[in-house]
């Protein structure tokens, strides 16, 4: 025979605060985490490529390069100023 007697109660009182601590600790450790992961993942690695990229980069044989191609709609292809 099993013994039958009345069911315990869930306790409901500070059920919220003990799982919002809980959860508020898992997020705010998550949230540190992708920040990080993004700041040296991605961010770092894009500044580093941008930093490179300039230390060899020159605007003026670059502007000869596309105003040799036709790019511009103001300045000729032999260097002379199209009309407006």
């Amino acid at each position: 025979m099993s013994a039958v007697g009345p069911l315990k109660k869930p306790q409901l009182r500070g059920a919220l605060a003990s799982r919002l601590k809980f959860h508020a600790a898992i997020g705010f450790t998550v949230a540190i985490s992708a920040a990080m992961i993004w700041k040296f993942g991605f961010a770092e690695r894009r500044k580093q490529r941008y930093l490179d990229f300039y230390k060899n980069y020159d605007q003026n044989v670059d502007f000869e390069r596309m105003k040799k191609a036709g790019v511009f709609q103001s300045v000729n292809a032999d260097g002379s100023v199209g009309e407006l």
